[in-house]
């Protein structure tokens, strides 16, 4: 991500990201039911697992601070068309006919 992406990019990046890894741990599980597997595979398989959750976890986390984010934005846009709002308004009150 470069440094010129907007929140919502970089939330979609992470979305993507998350799809991918949740499609990747479903896999893994699938792979960890059969029974044909070595022991070794098996290990393999779990550890690469628990490698997966860890991204997924540092994934969903990005992704609750990148909307927090994007929710403190938003109230300071919506902060910021009420003062428009309030100034138009008193210069009507006071210069202008309602």
């Amino acid at each position: 991500m470069t440094r010129n992406d907007t929140i919502i990019t970089k939330m979609e990046h992470v979305e993507e990201s998350l799809k991918d890894t949740l499609y990747r741990v479903e896999v893994i599980e699938r792979k960890l039911k059969t029974k044909l597997l070595t022991t070794e595979n098996r290990e393999k398989l779990e550890n690469e697992l628990e490698e997966v959750k860890e991204v997924l976890r540092r994934n969903e986390k990005e992704l609750q601070n990148l909307r927090k984010e994007n929710s403190k934005s938003f109230m300071i846009a919506a902060c910021l068309v009420f003062v428009c709002f309030l100034i138009y308004g008193t210069y009507l009150l006071i210069f202008g006919n309602i």
